[in-house]
């Protein structure tokens, strides 16, 4: 397992969840850590017990507990000046509700609904850096963007990330960064989905494999399989928050 040792600014570099209840954050925990395999770090009250999942040592998720929690993943953006992006971001007709604000001994966060209404955050590293791993079963390897104006959100997001958005093909947007693709940026096409979310996939080594793991953990399963550019997509409705969540079967969808 390759270990990331560097992130690039406007990259995602992190993905969180919060949930409001003791239960609700056990419950994720030990959805997770059956699907994925991970083990996680659970922090003191002073820190809100923000829960880091790792997979085989290496962080790969953030969990947190507090009000106002709604389940769904969140992506954050690395940045070496968080100040700067939350003023762009607020430029570019996105609103900063929290932050930007110190966390004490790993970096600096915001909280950012863009145009959309969909929600992402920014980070600035201090001690802690991000992922430590990427495109592998149990680890992050893709983002989708999903919202009722995707050109508005391409313009956005391109604006915020330094990064270009490419369309191979008409109706198909792409986050890249050089020659490398991390996002896409698509029409919502899921019912159970707000209509503006972002979605961080994970990946597993067989979709059929995680579907059969996912019934017995009693999750929902929306769409069974989904063809996309060098992989295949499952979406379900996990149990614990009733968020929908996508899984990315093993292969990194970048050219």
């Amino acid at each position: 397992m390759p270990k990331i040792e560097t992130h690039v600014n406007g990259m995602p570099v992190w993905n969180d969840v919060m949930v409001e209840t003791a239960e609700q954050r056990q419950g994720v925990m030990d959805f997770y850590t059956s699907l994925y395999g991970w083990t996680w770090d659970v922090s003191g009250e002073e820190m809100g017990y923000y829960s880091i999942a790792s997979l085989n040592g290496e962080p790969v998720m953030g969990l947190g507990q507090g009000p106002g929690g709604s389940g769904s993943l969140i992506p954050y953006f690395l940045t070496d000046d968080i100040d700067a992006s939350a003023s762009k971001a607020s430029a570019l007709g996105g609103t900063v509700f929290m932050g930007p604000m110190e966390v004490p001994g790993a970096g600096s966060m915001a909280l950012v609904s863009d145009p959309t209404g969909a929600v992402h955050g920014f980070w600035q590293a201090g001690d802690f850096a991000g992922f430590g791993v990427n495109y592998e079963a149990g680890a992050p390897g893709w983002w989708d963007h999903s919202s009722n104006d995707p050109d508005g959100a391409a313009i956005y997001y391109e604006g915020i990330t330094g990064h270009s958005v490419i369309e191979p093909s008409p109706g198909m947007k792409i986050l890249a960064q050089g020659e490398q693709w991390f996002a896409s940026v698509s029409e919502n096409q899921v019912p159970e989905r707000p209509t503006a979310q972002w979605s961080p996939l994970y990946i597993v080594d067989q979709l059929e494999d995680a579907r059969a793991k996912l019934r017995e953990l009693g999750a929902t399963i929306v769409v069974e399989e989904m063809p996309v550019p060098g992989s295949a997509i499952c979406v379900f409705v996990e149990p614990i928050m009733n968020c929908a969540v996508t899984i990315m079967g093993a292969g990194q969808p970048s050219e």
